[in-house]
């Protein structure tokens, strides 16, 4: 019984263990995405799934700036959009996005094609992408919503191919969540031209 335990016992550290190792590992090669985007060394922090239990914010990513307006050093990022940035970078093929590459955007609608199977598919991943390009605008500086979204569209095709995309996914990405803009919270939303 006491040789039962003790096992039970290894087998949940080391699993605790592995989960810690594996969060690092993806937060380091995250940081280094943000830190490039940012312009200086940065931090990732990915949630862990007991914060997870009690996270009640709508927010996938934030930066918390001081009271003179500088950003911190760290952005935090809820443990779903790491994960699905962990796994685009373990990926060698993105299929979960590949249907973009087909879309031509000059005649997509957000109100007609928003929920189309395409869209359905890629949102998690295109929106986990934008969130960490997002989040490395505030790192940047930019403390308004709707000009860290615009900024981040301009550079979420950066983001794919730093996270292991081709150029092509990486425009794609950019063109949806573009094209999302219409159904975006106001204070993330830019006139057009205006960015």
């Amino acid at each position: 019984m006491k040789a039962a335990a003790t096992i039970v016992v290894v087998l949940l550290v080391s699993g605790w263990l592995w989960t810690k190792h594996a969060r690092a590992v993806n937060e380091h090669a995250l940081a280094a995405v943000a830190s490039r985007l940012a312009g200086r060394p940065v931090h990732v922090h990915c949630e862990t799934w007991i914060a997870q239990l009690v996270d009640v914010s709508a927010n996938s990513g934030e930066v918390w700036f001081d009271q003179y307006g500088h950003p911190a050093d760290s952005t935090h990022l809820t443990r779903s959009t790491c994960g699905l940035l962990d796994r685009f970078r373990a990926e060698s093929t993105h299929p979960e996005i590949a249907c973009l590459l087909a879309v031509d955007w000059s005649r997509w609608s957000y109100g007609r094609d928003s929920g189309d199977t395409c869209a359905r598919r890629a949102h998690g991943t295109a929106e986990a992408i934008n969130t960490l390009t997002h989040e490395s605008m505030h790192l940047r500086g930019v403390r308004a919503e709707a000009l860290a979204q615009c900024n981040a569209i301009k550079n979420d095709a950066r983001t794919t191919v730093q996270l292991g995309g081709t150029q092509q996914e990486g425009q794609a990405v950019a063109s949806f969540i573009l094209a999302l803009q219409p159904g975006m919270p106001t204070e993330y939303q830019f006139a057009a031209g205006a960015c």
